[in-house]
């Protein structure tokens, strides 16, 4: 009998040791980085700086080079994907019928003013005008979309957006009369005033700068591993806003030889973008389904919550995750 006892201890010791070394075991996510952005940053911080491996993950990146085809392609053979390109990489793909989602999100807001023509007195005269933007699907045409949707306007048909390059480029054509509207940043519009261009003020403006995506399959086939990540990358952005010197550190292994003035910038415009918890913007989300009804009209139908899902952010605001995490260093 002592001896079966032993046996049956040893057997039981094992098993539960066994059982252990599994549990312990990181679960593996592979990452695709679209671009080095904010998001790029705050996940290069998450894996070099361990916070996804205190959170049971083990994160491979793939840096995928190109922004602009970036996005749904990157999730072939990646579970989740960071980054921000074409806002068709995301639209359409969800128009074909792809589970494609964002779980997290960066939002830049800033002061922009809309440049007119002499004979624009307002948002609204806008309407049937042609406006200037660097690119469509590009920053300022998002940014655009915001704008006259607050006032009031359909950017799909009360306006016709044509790109015209960057800010200077449209400035030219606005004194041309090519164009009888661009929006412009505080920089730029600050200097189009001086030489009597007008300007018409508005309220900030949010942009995307970053999204993470991950597919609805993926979140139904592993919802603990999704809710993991997005517990580990919202503790990076901690570790990024209040570990400075830590953080730098990490960037600097990506970009080394470069001019430590501009990798303090990077940092600082990256940290400027970060809030607590990345969640969605209606508004910006808005202005992607915009500028995508342009190529494909089957996109004005889309609503803004179709691309998200929030409910892993949801619950770390519910259970009091994000107060604790910061405790009373920042206002939420």
């Amino acid at each position: 009998m002592k001896i079966l006892n032993a046996i049956l201890g040893a057997f039981l010791l094992a098993f539960f040791c066994s059982a252990e070394g599994r549990a312990a075991e990181p679960k593996k996510v592979r990452l695709a980085c679209v671009g080095w952005e904010v998001g790029a940053a705050v996940s290069y911080v998450g894996i070099d700086g361990g916070v996804f491996k205190q959170n049971g993950l083990e994160v491979e990146e793939v840096f995928v080079r190109d922004p602009l085809s970036g996005g749904v392609q990157s999730l072939l053979g990646a579970d989740m994907m960071v980054g921000f390109g074409n806002p068709l990489a995301l639209i359409h793909p969800l128009l074909m019928g792809a589970d494609v989602v964002s779980i997290a999100s960066h939002v830049s807001v800033q002061p922009y003013g809309m440049a007119v023509a002499p004979s624009i007195g307002k948002m609204g005269d806008l309407k049937g005008k042609r406006v200037g933007v660097s690119e469509l699907g590009g920053r300022s045409d998002l940014i655009l979309r915001v704008m006259l949707r607050r006032a009031g306007m359909d950017p799909v048909k009360d306006v016709e957006v044509v790109g015209a390059g960057l800010a200077p480029n449209r400035l030219l054509a606005l004194s041309k009369d090519l164009i009888q509207g661009a929006p412009v940043n505080e920089q730029f519009a600050a200097e189009a005033k001086k030489i009597g261009i007008k300007i018409i003020e508005v309220k900030d403006i949010p942009a995307f700068t970053s999204l993470v995506l991950t597919t609805r399959s993926f979140i139904k086939r592993d919802e603990d591993t999704v809710r993991r990540f997005i517990k580990g990358y919202t503790e990076a952005i901690h570790f990024y806003l209040t570990r400075r010197a830590d953080s730098l550190a990490i960037i600097r292994k990506y970009f080394s030889g470069s001019n430590p003035a501009a990798l303090d910038a990077m940092y600082g415009s990256f940290a400027a973008e970060l809030r607590p918890l990345p969640q969605p913007d209606r508004e910006a989300a808005q202005a992607l389904i915009d500028s995508a009804a342009i190529a494909d009209p089957k996109a004005k139908d889309l609503k803004p919550e179709a691309l998200f899902d929030s409910q892993f952010l949801d619950e770390l605001k519910k259970n009091g995750f994000i107060e604790k995490l910061y405790a009373e260093k920042v206002s939420l």
